[in-house]
């Protein structure tokens, strides 16, 4: 009888777990900010090409990381990106600019080298995480430069925090749109003026 016992309690330790794996994406600006439906195009007709991007090694892997200290991170064990982060990144960075701007004359990085949109801007994410106190930080360095020439037109570092509603990965994750929603306003606002400028 003891032997049928230590089978059957083998027998449940080999059987199959349920995956405790969360995936998690960003979102893009409300639809109430939005102006219809906006498709990436690409080459000349475009007025606003995104990219490069450049983002820091610490974020290139599928789990959530929160930064716990100035020094230190705890990456999640269950909680993980539903795609890659940056891939995740330019493709709501380039909905959220097509619905401020009102235009789909947006193209994503990389381009013919005969096809450069009129202005581009390059961003190099500095900080992109959540932190112990469930607040969502974003620091990136971002250009504006002109598409035919190559020149810089516009420089700024932006510092985006926004507090989580919620203290959990969902909420972080919540609180990662809003501070990105956030970038992308000041980049549009940038890109207008430049493209406003004589």
């Amino acid at each position: 009888m003891i032997w049928m016992m230590f089978w059957l309690t083998g027998c449940g330790a080999l059987a199959p777990q349920p995956d405790p794996s969360r995936y998690f994406t960003l979102a893009a600006l409300a639809r109430s900010e939005e102006a219809g439906t906006k498709e990436a195009t690409s080459g000349a007709d475009a007025l606003l090409g995104i990219g490069p991007i450049k983002f820091p090694g610490y974020l290139d892997r599928p789990e959530l990381v929160t930064r716990s200290s100035p020094n230190r991170f705890e990456v999640a064990e269950n909680d993980r990106w539903a795609e890659p982060l940056d891939e995740n990144f330019v493709r709501v960075l380039s909905r959220n600019l097509a619905a401020l701007m009102r235009t789909d004359r947006i193209a994503l990085y990389p381009w013919a080298v005969d096809r450069r949109p009129a202005r581009q801007v390059e961003i190099e994410v500095l900080r992109f995480e959540a932190n112990a106190s469930h607040e969502a930080q974003l620091s990136a360095r971002w250009t504006i430069i002109d598409g035919p020439s190559r020149k810089p037109l516009f420089t700024k570092v932006s510092d985006v925090t926004f507090a989580a509603r919620e203290s959990s990965a969902e909420g972080d994750v919540a609180a990662l749109s809003e501070a990105l929603a956030e970038l992308s306003r000041e980049i549009a606002k940038g890109a207008m003026a430049q493209s406003a400028a004589p």
